[in-house]
C-alpha cells in the first residue's frame, strides 16, 4: 500500500483523476489542508500500519497557496526518507512530489516510481 498525503488545492484534484483512470487500488489518499502541515509522527504512523511507501504531494513552489508549505514539507520528507533509514528500512520510501492540479500524469509516474523502489528494495522481480 502507497500513501499519499495530498494538497486539497493541487494534489487532491490530481490524484482523485489518476484514480478515476484506474490501476491505483494500493493508492490510499489522505487529503490535507496543506502539506507543510504533515507531521512526521503521521508518516512514520503509517508505516507501522503495513504502507510501503508515502508520497507527498503538494502544489509547484511557485505557486503554494500557503506561501512555504510545499518547502517546508520538501525538507521533512528528505529526514524522514533520512530517519527511516535509521530504523531499518531501505531509502526512497519516501517522496514530495510538487505539481498543480492538472498535472494527472506526473501524479501516476510518481506513484510507478515508488512502487518500483519499493519493489528493487525488496528483490522482487
Amino acid at each position: 500500500m502507497l500513501v499519499c498525503y495530498c494538497c486539497s488545492r493541487s494534489g487532491m484534484p490530481a490524484a482523485l483523476r489518476a484514480l478515476e483512470d484506474g490501476g491505483m487500488e494500493d493508492v490510499l489518499l489522505r487529503e490535507v489542508p496543506c502539506t507543510g502541515a504533515v507531521e512526521a509522527w503521521e508518516v512514520l504512523h503509517v508505516f507501522r500500519q503495513e504502507a510501503e511507501g508515502v508520497l507527498i504531494v503538494g502544489c509547484l513552489l511557485e505557486n503554494c497557496a500557503h506561501h512555504y508549505g510545499s518547502e517546508v514539507a520538501g525538507r521533512r520528507a528528505a529526514r524522514l526518507d533520512d530517519l527511516l533509514v535509521d530504523v531499518g528500512l531501505p531509502r526512497g520510501r519516501v517522496a514530495m512530489v510538487h505539481l498543480a492540479e492538472h498535472q494527472t500524469e506526473r501524479f501516476r509516474r510518481a506513484v510507478e516510481d515508488m512502487r518500483e523502489r519499493v519493489r528493487v528494495s525488496e528483490g522482487r522481480p
